[in-house]
């Protein structure tokens, strides 16, 4: 009977990485999916975008999630007011914001118009890295429900953000205009992350009431999403003239069928 709870704990040990990949990489290929599913075989003819490109832009992605990891604990430390977490979060919004500017602002990527959709697969990795990163931090106490089901919504409304202001600036890079998209992104980064300091501070020191911290929750997965789906209505105007007829034909004939 000793043995029992040390042999369920160890077995909650090894759980807590797969469980934490599935916190973080399900809702950001969720809303990849979303993002580029009417874009892609089977809902189109053909694929409007590199799929390679998109998928490297994932993988990029990650590696630069894992450095914000990293720069988040090594400034964990000085965090000691609601100032200095702003500021923090403000730094560390900037650097990914900036990363995703550089890399799609590329020779070879800037004014194609399937840019914008390397931006969505960009932050989708950022934002998948981030949210495993923060459940994997729990251990085993992220299978309590008070834990879990918070970090799953704090993982959909990254992913909402992270994927919006990558097709954002992707769209400026398209463009060859980056200066307004990169500052709206930007500001769109900020705002998350004032709105979710509540909560940022519940989750260090769960002790305190959860009001506050779970409407400051509530609020940036809803603001995030709002941002998606302005980011989601703009994704048709990257693309060329004849792409843009034969996706509003395939939607047409789609609706039809439907009826």
């Amino acid at each position: 009977m000793r043995g029992t709870p040390i042999r369920a704990l160890v077995a909650y040990e090894q759980l807590v990485f797969p469980v934490a990949g599935i916190v973080g990489f399900g809702p950001a290929v969720a809303v990849l999916y979303h993002a580029l599913r009417t874009y892609d075989y089977p809902y189109t003819e053909h694929s409007f975008f590199d799929s390679r490109r998109v998928f490297l832009a994932l993988a990029v992605g990650m590696i630069v999630g894992t450095a914000s990891g990293w720069i988040t604990v090594a400034f964990r430390a000085a965090v000691l007011s609601v100032v200095s977490l702003v500021i923090v979060l403000v730094l560390i919004a900037l650097f990914e914001e900036a990363v995703k500017l550089v890399y799609l602002n590329r020779k070879g990527y800037r004014a194609r118009f399937d840019t914008t959709f390397v931006g969505v697969g960009l932050g989708t990795g950022m934002a998948a890295i981030a949210a495993a990163g923060s459940a994997y931090t729990n251990g085993p106490n992220l299978f309590r429900p008070e834990v879990l089901f918070p970090l799953a919504a704090y993982a959909v409304g990254l992913a909402l953000i992270q994927e919006a202001t990558g097709a954002m600036s992707g769209g400026g890079c398209a463009k060859a205009d980056v200066v307004v998209p990169f500052a709206q992104a930007l500001l769109a980064r900020v705002l998350h992350a004032a709105i979710l300091v509540p909560f940022i501070f519940w989750a260090a020191a769960p002790g305190m009431s959860a009001l506050v911290p779970a409407f400051s929750l509530a609020a940036a997965a809803v603001f995030a999403a709002l941002v998606y789906r302005r980011a989601y209505l703009v994704l048709p105007d990257t693309l060329p003239p004849e792409l843009k007829r034969e996706r509003r034909r395939r939607t047409r004939r789609s609706r039809s069928e439907t009826k």
